[in-house]
């Protein structure tokens, strides 16, 4: 069930959204959010060249909800600190590029604190970071937010293949990913999502092509029922 070009949510989200509305559900002592009040965040995990970005990125286009992703945030912390070459070119600090560095631990924390606000003023949206940490998923249910985390793999060989791909492109951190995967410090259990997300739901992109939303979309839809 794809977006239409108005740019609204797919059928099977506004039928339930449309039946919450009308069943008003009370608000207990505690003050927690009604059902229909309460977010529902995909947190979208997985290893580097599984292709999570390019599913995080079609399921918030299929739901029309925000998309946080930890790459964009380290991309804006890393433009605040940049200097101008002399060519006119934009020289980012030696941190950026480097894959698990400082950089990357402050865009995970701010990754954090914009989830907690989103989540706290009832918005539902999908966030995407290789891992889906115990912080960040301890944050979003503290706010009585749903989540589903989606698990996006694909074949060592699919993967492997991506990171090639993408290392000689000339990307410093691409090569160091590289260079983890193929001395085997990737394994796909890494990226595992931990035990207390609401749902879990696991995509695989080895065939490449348009990533398959429609489980995702059936998750989203029983967690708002």
């Amino acid at each position: 069930m794809a977006v239409s070009q108005e740019g609204r949510a797919s059928p099977a989200i506004v039928r339930h959204c449309d039946r919450l509305m009308d069943s008003p559900v009370e608000i207990g002592e505690d003050r927690r959010m009604s059902r229909w009040e309460r977010p529902v965040v995909v947190a979208v995990c997985g290893s580097p060249g599984a292709g999570k970005t390019t599913v995080a990125r079609a399921t918030a286009r299929r739901l029309c909800v925000p998309f946080l992703t930890r790459d964009d945030i380290k991309v804006g912390l890393g433009l605040s600190s940049a200097s101008v070459d002399e060519d006119g070119g934009v020289r980012l600090d030696p941190d950026f590029h480097i894959a698990g560095g400082p950089l990357s631990l402050r865009a995970e924390t701010v990754m954090v604190d914009v989830s907690r606000l989103l989540a706290s003023s009832g918005v539902s949206f999908v966030v995407e970071s290789s891992v889906l940490s115990h912080t960040l998923l301890d944050a979003l249910l503290a706010c009585d937010a749903r989540v589903l985390a989606v698990h996006v793999v694909a074949r060592d060989s699919v993967v492997a293949e991506r990171l090639r791909t993408r290392a000689a492109a000339g990307g410093a951190i691409d090569r160091q990913l590289l260079s983890q995967f193929q001395q085997g410090g990737m394994k796909r259990s890494i990226f595992d999502p931990p035990s207390g997300a609401d749902a879990v739901v696991e995509v695989d992109t080895s065939d490449d092509g348009e990533p398959d939303i429609e489980p995702i979309e059936a998750a989203v839809v029983a967690l708002i029922r």
